[in-house]
């Protein structure tokens, strides 16, 4: 089945914590089949366990990148046409004076090329993005 959702960092981390959002790890459940992640995403879920310190919730990070993400999800490229699209926002944000993160652009960038809808919890971050573009959002941890 083709995917339907890119999801953000901020959606994958949620699910790990003691606590997660229910409408969070619910709709991630019942859209696993039609999500898939960004190259960019998974290189920040893996940065961000590699600068924990040695220990038990490292390993469990760790595995739930291994076991989880990079099992169950399609992990997409930053390939040429994001490239083209990144470019164009950049360009678009800098003369309006509003430069976005370059992680974020990129993870945009990615959703928009590939005609997918972008889940965030950080769907500010996002705002200046899609003022210029055509970037979709969902937030899946509102009801």
């Amino acid at each position: 089945m083709q995917p339907i959702y890119l999801l953000d960092t901020n959606i994958l981390s949620e699910i790990t914590k003691p606590n997660p959002n229910r409408n969070v790890v619910k709709k991630v459940i019942e859209n696993k089949h039609i999500s898939t992640i960004a190259s960019v995403t998974f290189e920040e879920m893996l940065y961000g366990v590699k600068r924990l310190p040695a220990s038990k919730k490292q390993n469990d990070l760790l595995s739930f990148n291994i076991n989880f993400i990079q099992a169950n999800y399609e992990i997409i490229p930053f390939d040429v046409h994001a490239s083209w699209v990144l470019s164009d926002i950049r360009q678009r944000l800098e003369s309006k004076g509003k430069p976005a993160p370059l992680a974020d652009s990129m993870i945009a960038s990615t959703a928009i090329a590939n005609n997918l809808i972008l889940v965030t919890r950080n769907v500010k971050d996002f705002e200046s993005i899609r003022e210029v573009s055509s970037l979709m959002i969902e937030d899946w941890s509102e009801e």
